[in-house]
């Protein structure tokens, strides 16, 4: 009997060295400990977001007190921990600290129930920590869905269609049957939605052997495809990805990058020279860098002197693929000599937006049509006149030329006797 109250007195000494007791601990409005009722073990559900609040007594003073709560065990994937500011405690005074914890998700609960220890720590200064635990259990919803990842393209151009990629995952405690998926962007006033099919809460990995079912999955992997309008301005837009079904809903959001559609509009050749009468051509390339066709309608201004068409005033140009488009120029017999610009402008025919305005340099000089070197008026006369002297003056030479033998022949029969 000494022995045993000797024991009794040694724990007493023992529990009254920690310089805080721990009366009672509330998770979730639920009582997980208390200094009269005892120990209670609470049912959790997974993600939720509780409260938890812890009531102590100070058996001395202290100074930097600090207080922890965490989850631990079961290899959680993050960290669930909160803790106080530092704060002082008076012997015999009361006190409570309320915290916030967000429990676990789906990642973390493979089966359908799991246990979890809450650990309270108390530290101060010059001090002995103070730490106790308490079992949790967590366990999933009845119905429950959730959506694991959505991947999109970085960034995509108004016009295309982008694929968006759904994984979604069933983490309650019952089977969800005919399931769908929901992508839309709110914005843009557009959606499209996909069946899922039937989702098992666990997958076939999780099963006991005797229960093997290789079909069973626990999430399920679909493409979902939106068209993008053609005049969707370039900016960040949001997108709502909801999984349901009859007896449960989720929703994921996200955002998509759309930047401005470079139809890539070029010409290899904008200057040329031409000369009254005579017509040239230029041309202009059409790339289409979406995955949906595009047509675009090809117009050229009037410009004073000059006869300016094209041979294809409507394009369509496949998706990835480019076509050409002629523009043809013809000098009229009045035009001025000079630089003349042509301008064609090619719009989105859809949106009616311009997409790039195109300029060509038409230079106009007056040609003799000579090795097609290019003349003047005054140096085109000149050569006249250099060529009217040249043969005025082989005429008279071959005048000359033909009576010289004749006066040759009158000088030899000239006779002095």
């Amino acid at each position: 009997m000494f022995i045993a109250l000797f024991a009794v007195a040694f724990a007493v000494n023992v529990v009254s060295a920690t310089f805080v007791t721990i009366d009672r601990v509330e998770v979730n409005d639920q009582i997980v400990f208390d200094n009269v009722y005892g120990y209670s073990n609470p049912g959790l559900t997974i993600s939720e977001t509780v409260p938890v609040e812890v009531y102590f007594t100070a058996n001395e003073d202290a100074s930097k007190v600090k207080v922890k709560v965490s989850l631990e065990k079961g290899g959680l994937r993050d960290d669930v921990e909160e803790s106080t500011e530092r704060f002082a405690i008076f012997d015999g005074n009361s006190y409570v600290k309320k915290f916030s914890l967000k429990l676990p998700s789906s990642m973390d609960i493979e089966d359908l129930t799991k246990e979890l220890d809450l650990v309270i720590k108390f530290t101060a200064e010059d001090k002995d920590s103070v730490e106790e635990s308490f079992a949790l259990d967590l366990q999933r919803d009845e119905f429950n869905l959730n959506v694991l990842s959505v991947d999109i393209p970085q960034v995509v151009t108004a016009g295309s269609t982008v694929a968006v990629d759904v994984v979604v995952e069933n983490n309650g405690l019952d089977r969800l049957e005919n399931v769908y998926a929901r992508v839309s962007m709110p914005d843009l006033g557009i959606q499209n939605r996909i069946y899922l099919g039937d989702i098992d809460p666990l997958d076939e990995s999780e099963t006991d052997d005797n229960d093997k079912d290789l079909d069973r999955q626990d999430t399920t992997y679909r493409r979902v495809y939106l068209t993008l309008p053609r005049n969707t301005a370039p900016g960040v837009y949001s997108l709502v990805v909801e999984a349901y079904n009859v007896d449960t809903t989720t929703t994921a959001n996200g955002k998509v990058v759309i930047s401005e559609v470079d139809a890539g509009v070029y010409s290899p050749t904008t200057a040329k020279t031409i000369a009254p009468g005579q017509e040239t051509t230029y041309s202009i390339s059409l790339v289409n860098p979406s995955n949906s066709i595009a047509i675009y309608t090809v117009t050229p201004d009037e410009s004073e002197g000059l006869v300016v068409s094209v041979d294809q005033s409507v394009v369509t140009v496949p998706a990835g693929g480019s076509a050409t488009v002629t523009v043809r120029v013809k000098a009229t017999s009045s035009v001025s000599e000079g630089t003349h610009l042509v301008t064609v402008r090619v719009v989105n025919s859809e949106t009616s937006e311009l997409v790039k305005q195109v300029t060509f340099t038409a230079n106009v000089e007056k040609s003799t049509g000579l090795g097609g070197t290019t003349r003047t008026d005054t140096v085109f006369v000149l050569t006249v006149v250099l060529v009217i002297i040249f043969v005025v003056l082989l005429i008279i030479l071959i005048v000359l030329l033909t009576r010289r033998p004749a006066e040759t022949e009158e000088f030899g029969e000239t006779s002095y006797y």
